[in-house]
């Protein structure tokens, strides 16, 4: 009775395509953490060259640090001039800048501004599971100030600030919108 037994259960402990199996759940799984790894790869290549655009544009306001001191609508100008240097460059997301200037001083100029890139990615793995696209924002913040002392003298634009604080955004096929109810909440 033994020896039947010992046959019954070797027919059961058969080990032939095992091996193929756990070979093809292994390759399945290596397969999927590499297609994720190269989506995220991608995003973080992406992120880096908006993050260079950034700050390309934050030289550039340096550049033209006077036309924005002495323009009358400061923020419209900065996001144009922000504006052109991203499509110079070749970005075609979308740009957004945000401008906040305190009110004026005789003596004392204070404004704060945030350019911030947003441009799609389409995954190229994670399509497979129906997801196709996310945004990658990347931005940074820069400021001015102007004034030192009681007796410092400095130009303010005619206009008040709350017609030019807030923020511009750009529309696809050209132009803008204003909101001047939009400003960070972190400032």
């Amino acid at each position: 009775m033994r020896i039947r037994r010992k046959k019954a259960f070797k027919g059961l402990c058969r080990e032939d395509g095992n091996i193929l199996l756990l070979f093809a759940g292994a390759l399945t799984v290596i397969i999927f953490f590499v297609g994720i790894s190269m989506d995220f790869g991608l995003i973080c290549i992406k992120r880096s060259a908006l993050m260079n655009l950034c700050q390309l544009a934050k030289e550039e306001r340096f550049a033209f640090q006077d036309t924005i001191r002495y323009s009358e609508n400061p923020g419209l100008d900065s996001y144009q001039m922000i504006e052109d240097v991203m499509r110079n460059n070749n970005f075609k997301g979308t740009v957004k800048v945000y401008f906040y200037e305190r009110m004026p001083e005789s003596s004392y100029r204070y404004y704060r501004i945030r350019t911030q890139l947003s441009e799609e990615y389409s995954y190229t793995f994670l399509r497979i599971f129906g997801i196709s696209t996310t945004t990658i924002t990347a931005y940074y913040d820069g400021g001015e100030t102007y004034g030192e002392g009681i007796s410092d003298v400095i130009w303010h634009p005619s206009s008040p600030v709350f017609l030019y604080n807030g923020s511009y955004t750009s529309r696809e096929g050209g132009g803008y919108d204003y909101n001047n109810s939009d400003i960070p909440g972190d400032w």
